[in-house]
């Protein structure tokens, strides 16, 4: 139930979007999907992370298949 608040679903773009403060405050989701990519951070900003490897992730816009392994697992 807890994870229903997280999840926005936009049917019309078939797009899910999952926002993680509303599951716990303070996250650092730079750190996060640092440590879930595997990729070493480069540069912070307000609403986005950019990987040593160029690759940027809006934060602000996080993809439920990024994170699918935070909310799902087997």
């Amino acid at each position: 139930e807890k994870m229903l608040r997280a999840l926005e679903i936009d049917y019309e773009n078939k797009k899910v979007n999952v926002d993680l403060s509303k599951l716990y405050k303070n996250i650092d989701i730079a750190e996060t999907l640092s440590n879930l990519t595997g990729k070493w951070i480069k540069k912070i900003t307000q609403n986005q992370v950019e990987f040593a490897d160029g690759s940027i992730v809006n934060t602000r816009d996080l993809d439920y298949r990024l994170i699918k392994p935070l909310i799902w697992w087997e």
